[in-house]
């Protein structure tokens, strides 16, 4: 049976917000909530915290190692064979499977990434998204799921440094693989709940603050930010995957 690795990438040294990931809520660091909200998963096999092997991020290795979690470093631009030298390391095989998270989404949730699962074992597809045509949750609750082999196969061909650091848009663009997305009725895909802008943490922090814990289930998060419009007006200025376009803009 195909085992199932979440990869959670991450770094220290964000341009927009320096240090976000180690941005301490409720007295514990940002990214530590977000892997406990994580590890409830009942489909992952295993969940591990991708960084880069730079003095930069040390710290934050080590702040993850002590609350032990699994931690792999690699290359810092090129994300893409971050990605598959931890799946050699891990002993991936061809049918095993890489769901793809980012570091800097402290609300996303075991459930949202069960239900990517579920829909891609059942889907055939190489590749699948909840926030690629169509988005279906607000950014910040973005999850993608691939198998190793198409992951070694991207590996083996993407070239430009938007592909390198972005691992899937050659998944996507290629043309070689079966790409779906996640059919769903969309849940406010207008909020953002990712985290790049000073204002992004400020709302992040509200919401821990209200809850007092990480435990707060997405029903219970959605119905706090229905009744507090207020909260999701504080950063619905900034705008969805500026890192990825501003990558494109540099190529072009």
């Amino acid at each position: 049976m195909a085992r199932i690795y979440a990869f959670l990438q991450a770094r220290s040294d964000s341009s927009r917000l320096p240090g976000k990931v180690l941005k301490k809520i409720l007295g514990r660091e940002m990214i530590l909530h977000q892997l406990h909200r994580l590890r409830g998963s009942e489909r992952v096999d295993g969940l591990i915290l991708l960084t880069s092997d730079e003095e930069s991020d040390d710290f934050l290795a080590s702040v993850v190692q002590r609350a032990g979690y699994s931690l792999f470093r690699g290359k810092k631009s090129d994300v893409l064979a971050r990605f598959f030298d931890c799946a050699g390391a891990f002993g991936l095989q061809s049918e095993d499977i890489v769901l793809r998270l980012t570091g800097d989404c402290p609300l996303h949730h075991a459930s949202i990434v069960d239900e990517l699962i579920d829909a891609f074992l059942q889907s055939g597809a190489d590749y699948m998204a909840n926030c690629v045509d169509p988005v279906v949750y607000p950014d910040g609750l973005d999850a993608e799921i691939f198998r190793f082999r198409t992951l070694e196969e991207a590996h083996k061909g993407a070239k430009r440094p938007s592909e390198r650091e972005h691992v899937t848009p050659y998944i996507r663009d290629c043309g070689s693989f079966v790409c779906s997305a996640l059919h769903k009725e969309p849940i406010h895909p207008e909020w953002r709940l990712t985290v790049d802008e000073a204002e992004d943490f400020e709302l992040v922090k509200r919401v821990y603050e209200h809850f007092g814990h990480s435990d707060f289930s997405i029903g219970e998060l959605f119905e706090y930010l229905e009744e507090n419009p207020h909260l999701t007006r504080i950063n619905s200025h900034i705008g969805r995957n500026e890192g990825y376009l501003k990558s494109l803009e540099e190529e072009s």
